[in-house]
Formats: structure tokens, C-alpha cells, sequence
């Protein structure tokens, strides 16, 4: 069922109220219990402004994951290009897939609609995908070309030289947007796309669909990124990922609305439907539809609050899911 797919892991790096240091361990925990099961990648995440979240320094935690590490390949999911210097990723890019030995995937994004991220970085919200894009193309040039010179809207470069250079060539890159201007430039360059956690089996379809549309010849490498809880019944993988999901949404929906705004609970019934959650049974039905859909790997976020937890459904995953044994 899934031998055609990658599975990996995204890793959000929510504290769930602990502290941070613990957050970034039990994440670092997590990503090797996902290599030691034989898991194909691990994507780190970034934000900022944000009590709940520790990933605010995304290449310094690839940096340290690299070194604890020796197979897993390691994504951005995503650098948010328009609050950084493109010179400077590309640069991080370059030394990160060296300290990892080539294991890099790079993705790139906009930044989620929160309004703290737009103001504290000074970028309206109307500039960002334009900004996004022009970095992403200069930064391209930089880690492919030995000279680059870049006068355009944004960014200015003239002669410039990247050192060091990365391993990969080219260093494989994904953009995490389903506008039609990400679309466009993704199918133009030959850029992977990537889905987020809510999105529905026709929104990947139509990704695909849209992408092959432009480029018929390019491979869309569609990664998809879902919860996960898998338990012997339905009810109890409900009970389970249910206060995950919960604080997950409600902390995103507050961070959307904005400092102060009130903001009533989150309705988490959609989420489960569109998420890897249910008995072992349906979720490797789930499973085989999502895979039937088109995408290139398939990321869980284990939805426990307890660290040692989400590493144990790491174990169910491999043995229930992809293994098939019944359930105890």
C-alpha cells in the first residue's frame, strides 16, 4: 500500500505549555526515533512571535539535527523567505547540506496570516508572496551559478559568489503555496509543491492537477503533511488526538486574529475527518487514498501532547500501518 511512498515526519515544535528547551528536545527525540524506524524524512518548521512554538531559528535546529543524524533526509517546511535575507539562506542552505552530507530539501513559504510576523518584521502582507519569489529565484541562482549580479524589485546583488556551495546539485527544492502564482513559478522551475495539515483529498488532487497543467514534464513531488493517532478503535484514537488538535487550532486561530482579539473554541470535527486518525484499520484505509491521490511523501504529526508519547505512535504507525500486524 505504501511502497511507492514516503513517509516522514513535520515537526510543528509546540511546547504544550512546557518549557522550551523541552519542546526542542522532545522534537530532536522524535526526529531520531523517526530515522531508528526507518522513516525517509523529517521537515522542521518556523515561526515566530509565538509562545507555543520554539522554531524561530530553523537553521540552527537543522544544524544540530544534522549532526545527530546520519540518513534521514532534512527539510525546511518552510523557510518564510520574505522575512529573511536571501543571501543569508542561501548560505545556511549550502552549509547545512554539507553538515548533513546532501540530505537537504529545501521549502519555502510566504508566512501563515499572522499579523505579529508582518508587523514585528516591518513586510506588509500584500508583499510577501511577491518577495517570496524573488528570493526564491535569486537564491537559486546563488546556489547554481558561480557568479551572480540580481537587480530586481526587492533584492540587489552584483557579482556575487556564494561560498560554500552546497552538496546537491541542485538542492531540491519545494514551495508550500497553492496560489497561481507559486504554481506558476513552481511548474515553471521544476519546484516539488507541498500540502498542508488541512488540506482535503481534492485540494491535493487539484495541486496535482493544476501543476501538471503547466508542465506536463515536471515532477510535482506533492508533499503532504497530516496528524496521525492510530488506536485498536476509532474512539479511543479520538479521545486521544483530540486535545492535541484542539490547542493546536485554537493557538493558530488566536495567532491569526491577532494580539488581544477573542476567539472562541475551534471546531475540530473537519480536521479529524481530513487527518490520519481512527482505528489502525481505517487509517490504512485513509492511508491508501491519500496514496491513491498522487503525492510524493506523506508527513505525520503525532497528536499527543506528551513527548514520549508521540514517539510511541511513531512504533504503532510502523507496525500497524505499514507492517499490517493486528491490533493487541
Amino acid at each position: 500500500m505504501t511502497s511507492h511512498l514516503r513517509i516522514g515526519i513535520f515537526c510543528p515544535y509546540d511546547n504544550h505549555g512546557l518549557s522550551h528547551a523541552a519542546a526542542i528536545q522532545a522534537e530532536t527525540d522524535l526526529v531520531l526515533k523517526a530515522e531508528a524506524l526507518g522513516f525517509d524524512e523529517a521537515w522542521i518548521s518556523e515561526h515566530h512571535f509565538d509562545a507555543g512554538s520554539s522554531s524561530p531559528s530553523l537553521f540552527a535546529l537543522l544544524g544540530y539535527l544534522a549532526a545527530r543524524t546520519t540518513r534521514i533526509r532534512l527539510g525546511t517546511a518552510a523557510v518564510l523567505l520574505p522575512f529573511r535575507p536571501p543571501v543569508e539562506v542561501a548560505e545556511d542552505i549550502a552549509t547545512i547540506d554539507i553538515l548533513s552530507g546532501g540530505r537537504l530539501d529545501f521549502g519555502v513559504a510566504r508566512g501563515g496570516p499572522f499579523p505579529e510576523q508582518n508587523r514585528n518584521f516591518g513586510i506588509s502582507p500584500d508583499e510577501t508572496r511577491p518577495r517570496m519569489l524573488e528570493a526564491l529565484h535569486l537564491i537559486q541562482q546563488l546556489l547554481a551559478e558561480k557568479e551572480v549580479s540580481h537587480h530586481g524589485r526587492y533584492f540587489h546583488v552584483d557579482r556575487l559568489r556564494l561560498t560554500p556551495r552546497p552538496l546537491q546539485d541542485p538542492v531540491p527544492t519545494w514551495i508550500a503555496s497553492a496560489s497561481e502564482a507559486a504554481l506558476d513559478d513552481a511548474a515553471a522551475h521544476g519546484h516539488g509543491l507541498m500540502a498542508g495539515l488541512t488540506s482535503t483529498l481534492d485540494d491535493v488532487r487539484q495541486m496535482l492537477r493544476s501543476y501538471r497543467e503547466r508542465n506536463a514534464a515536471a515532477d510535482p513531488r506533492l508533499v503532504v503533511s497530516r496528524f496521525y493517532c492510530s488506536a485498536p478503535t476509532r474512539d479511543e484514537a479520538i479521545a486521544e488526538a483530540a486535545p492535541f488538535l484542539q490547542q493546536f487550532f485554537d493557538r493558530r486561530r488566536q495567532l491569526s486574529a491577532g494580539l488581544g482579539a477573542l476567539v472562541p473554541p475551534t471546531n475540530i470535527e473537519g480536521f479529524l475527518a481530513r487527518s490520519l486518525i481512527g482505528s489502525h484499520d481505517e487509517v490504512r484505509a485513509k492511508l491508501a487514498d491519500l496514496a491513491v491521490a498522487g503525492p510524493r511523501s506523506v508527513l505525520l504529526v503525532p497528536t499527543s501532547t506528551e513527548a514520549a508519547r508521540r514517539c510511541d505512535l511513531l512504533e504503532t504507525f510502523r507496525a500497524h500501518i505499514v507492517e499490517g500486524r493486528p491490533s493487541d
